[in-house]
């Protein structure tokens, strides 16, 4: 089992602008007082998250494509969707993880909500989203680098509550994963606390049967001076 922790991650202001809704596509630019408003909650969120993460990479023992089971090292068995069966056939290892920004900026966020300063609790709230979505890359950019060291292909990545993977997943990967060791709780709804947390998993194996279509993850990593970078 391996964690992280104090991981400086790289904001992208489009991307916070994406998830407020202002897509390239549409024809709605920002004011300025928005773009403004979203630096200033960019600068406070730096000193807001406290990023941390745990993983760890499972021996698959056996995968039951009929039962839609996998069973990992340590008689531990995992339900599959028809869609990650799709995707994790020809793995020989399973990688889970989990990762957090830690209470203040979901604190700070509701604190917003409360004083009715709207604006500035939507726009901390989408820093929060990206900077969780860029640290679980982060720390599956460490999983795909290994990989690739030991010349393993790795899969894409499935998240619990999407279409892909169901909501309930959420407890099978706390029975396996020491969350508490990051400070993350799952609720009676399968719902993370905080909630600026992350849960993920892929699959690695010699010859996938669909692999990544994503030849570099670093490329879209956005944890800054990461020691896995390697950019040609």
């Amino acid at each position: 089992m391996k964690t992280i922790s104090q991981i400086p991650l790289k904001i992208e202001e489009s991307e916070v602008l994406r998830y407020l809704g202002y897509r390239k596509e549409r024809i709605n630019e920002p004011k300025e007082i928005i773009l403004n408003t979203i630096r200033e909650e960019m600068n406070i969120a730096e000193k807001l998250i406290d990023s941390k993460g745990i993983f760890h990479v499972f021996k698959i023992v056996h995968f039951s494509i009929l039962k839609k089971k996998i069973e990992l090292e340590n008689h531990i068995l995992l339900s599959l969707t028809d869609t990650m069966i799709d995707y994790l056939q020809g793995i020989s290892r399973l990688a889970i993880g989990i990762v957090t920004l830690g209470h203040a900026l979901e604190k700070q966020t509701s604190e917003y909500f409360q004083e009715k300063e709207y604006s500035r609790g939507l726009i901390l709230d989408a820093i929060g989203t990206v900077a969780v979505r860029n640290l679980s890359q982060y720390e599956i950019s460490i999983i795909c680098r290994e990989a690739q060291q030991m010349q393993l292909q790795t899969t894409k990545r499935f998240v619990p509550g999407t279409h892909e993977w169901d909501i309930k997943a959420q407890k099978m990967i706390f029975n396996i994963m020491p969350a508490y060791q990051i400070d993350v709780n799952l609720t009676d709804s399968f719902m993370m606390v905080p909630a600026k947390s992350l849960s993920w998993a892929i699959g690695i194996g010699k010859h996938l049967v669909n692999p990544s279509k994503d030849d570099n993850s670093c490329r879209i990593c956005q944890a800054v001076n990461c020691e896995f970078r390697k950019i040609d």
